[in-house]
């Protein structure tokens, strides 16, 4: 078949006619106000409908005749469901006997409507004679915006708590309370390690208390050292505090003196352990006061004495039950 010359100008505007008709959004925000006495007045939206929560920008375009100058009441009379922010010309073009005058509007929707321009008076001066006319727009009403949701009780925002990472700030905080957690945990542990080992000596009878600390003291190796001296002051300590728990004696708070005639005093104690326990301190006062020496070999005789004398003290008490 043979084509027509005019058969493919044809072809847009079928397409621009079917995709007025298959999305009537398209056309939804624009509002003819006027059509008579050689003018035209429509109102266009940027958007395709309206929003209660984001402004409207407007086009208000007239089309008069050349000779024409049109002027606008106050719109903001005119309106009805809006707000105007602002309103101010955009230009005016002429073409051969037509003009078109543009004004640029910025609208604010109220959240219930209606919402409509009103009819409002168009008064155009004719620019050589000066003669006015006045013509009347009129009302037109915006497509209203979707419906609210049905309220039901639940929160409108999201309430958890949104994640912030964390600033160097921040992080430079939690690493200095870090490291100051970690020091008290450094100092605290060895007293409380000293602490459970007190209480837990606290609960040994006087015998094992002894035992247990001249093992302590001999571990030391204080006699290789040549601390002898310093030795021979905690062996007595060891010795003295045995006798104070075993007998309920104050030894560690006396002299030697002191403490041998509080001794002699003491009927829980046998004869024979007296002479041996004041035999060993007089020598090893000796050695912590009188400036006498001693060799790694006597101080090492010297604990098994003093070990001699709990062990003997102990055999006794058990047998006395």
């Amino acid at each position: 078949m043979k084509r027509t010359p005019n058969a493919a100008p044809r072809r847009p505007l079928l397409a621009l006619l079917l995709a007025a008709a298959l999305c009537p959004g398209l056309r939804a925000m624009e509002l003819p106000l006027l059509d008579e006495g050689g003018v035209k007045a429509t109102l266009t939206a940027e958007a395709d409908a309206l929003s209660r929560e984001a402004p409207l920008l407007a086009t208000l375009r007239l089309e008069t005749p050349a000779a024409e100058t049109p002027t606008l009441p106050d719109l903001r009379d005119r309106l009805r469901g809006f707000t105007l922010v602002e309103d101010f010309p955009e230009g005016r073009q002429e073409a051969a006997d037509r003009a078109q005058t543009r004004w640029r509007l910025r609208l604010t929707p109220a959240p219930e409507g209606p919402w409509r321009i009103l009819p409002m008076a168009l008064t155009l001066r004719d620019r050589q004679t000066g003669a006015t006319r006045q013509l009347a727009t009129r009302a037109a009403d915006f497509p209203p915006p979707p419906p609210l949701p049905a309220a039901d009780g639940a929160p409108e925002v999201d309430l958890s708590p949104l994640w912030q990472p964390p600033t160097w700030r921040d992080l430079g905080l939690w690493a200095l309370a870090a490291a100051l957690v970690a020091g008290l945990a450094a100092a605290l542990l060895p007293l409380l390690r000293r602490l459970r080992r007190a209480l837990r000596e606290r609960a040994l009878s006087p015998e094992e208390r002894a035992r247990l600390e001249l093992a302590r003291l001999l571990a030391e190796g204080l006699p290789a050292q040549g601390r002898l001296k310093r030795f021979y002051y905690a062996l007595t300590g060891v010795v003295r505090r045995y006798f104070e728990r075993a007998h309920a004696l104050r030894a560690t708070r006396q002299t030697t003196e002191e403490f041998l005639a509080g001794l002699a005093q003491a009927p829980g104690v046998p004869q024979a352990s007296k002479d041996a326990l004041a035999a060993f301190l007089q020598a090893a006062d000796r050695v912590k006061y009188a400036g006498a020496q001693a060799t790694p070999a006597q101080a090492e005789a010297s604990a098994q004495a003093a070990g001699a004398l709990i062990e003997a003290d102990a055999a006794v008490r058990a047998q006395r039950g």
